[in-house]
């Protein structure tokens, strides 16, 4: 059995939707939660889709479900936000529970927003006295283009640390972290993680990822700039498809506790996802370049970004 303490504010809200019989009334439980000013519940009760039947639910078995949504996710309390997650968490135990999955991913996002937003709020190191500023270079793609080739190239030339999303998840796979609803916005996590503390420092960084949302992009351009440093973007392409996928289907990268390669239907599922990069950057094409020349491109543009 779960028994983890009752937070402060979980409590009292709590106590005000129980009733005599200790049942809480789950219609109030929603209202109430959605008036609750901590932290991201009310976002999150409603960004979902919580059913109000069956209309109550004993105390404790609540208290017993939101204790094993909260110990799923390493906390120490149950807070309000593990409350509407244990009540779906019960409902799917007798079989009518419906959106535990959806919920657990929003919530995840939610988690993931709260707390890029800190990164957002780092201030520029002390100058110390050096001429440059650090740059944190961008390489983007779709699996096969050749992005990887180009920021492990770059690394060296730069004397940069370049960090990689699949090296980075490969290294939590055996702690049985990873799970659908959390592994985008943690790898996302861990990567602002490691340039934010680069930047600190005052120095540079590279990360090597796929980089298909345009709001990751901006996250990583916005705290970049933010803690004084230059931003460069660089996005991979391969214009010929059928170099692509070989590319692809006959690679083994030798990353520890990760897949050696992905599937083409993998690759073309990527390609549906990719959002337009409007912003100013440079395109590379590994079919029509070779790496030799887009390594030289993208020193130029490093360069001339420091001018």
């Amino acid at each position: 059995m779960i028994d983890l303490p009752l937070d402060q504010t979980a409590e009292r809200v709590l106590d005000e939707v129980t009733g005599s019989d200790r049942s809480v009334l789950v219609e109030h439980l929603w209202t109430r939660l959605r008036t609750e000013p901590t932290g991201m519940v009310a976002e999150l009760v409603s960004g979902i889709d919580l059913p109000t039947s069956p209309t109550s639910i004993d105390r404790t078995v609540l208290l017993e479900r939101a204790g094993r949504e909260a110990e799923l996710y390493g906390d120490v309390t149950v807070r309000c936000e593990y409350l509407p997650l244990g009540w779906l968490r019960a409902l799917s135990d007798t079989d009518t529970g419906r959106g535990l999955a959806t919920a657990r991913e929003k919530f995840q996002l939610l988690r993931a927003d709260w707390a890029l937003a800190q990164y957002e709020r780092l201030t520029p190191p002390p100058s110390t006295g050096d001429s440059g500023r650090p740059v944190v270079v961008l390489v983007a793609g779709v699996p096969g283009t050749g992005k990887s080739t180009v920021a492990e190239r770059l690394g060296r030339v730069l004397n940069a640390p370049v960090f990689s999303m699949d090296w980075q998840l490969g290294a939590v796979v055996g702690f049985g972290v990873l799970r659908p609803d959390n592994r985008a916005p943690m790898a996302e996590l861990m990567m602002t993680s490691a340039v934010a503390r680069q930047l600190s420092l005052g120095m540079s960084a590279i990360i090597d990822a796929t980089g298909h949302t345009r709001a990751q992009r901006i996250q990583w351009r916005s705290i970049t700039e933010r803690m004084g440093g230059r931003f460069v973007g660089v996005e991979c392409v391969c214009s010929d498809e059928k170099a692509q996928r070989s590319r692809v289907e006959d690679r083994s990268r030798g990353i520890p506790c990760w897949p050696d390669t992905v599937s083409w239907e993998h690759v073309q599922h990527m390609k549906k996802l990719w959002e337009p990069w409007e912003e100013s950057h440079l395109l590379l094409d590994s079919a029509a370049n070779s790496p030799e020349e887009n390594l030289r491109r993208v020193l130029d543009l490093v360069e001339g970004a420091g001018q």
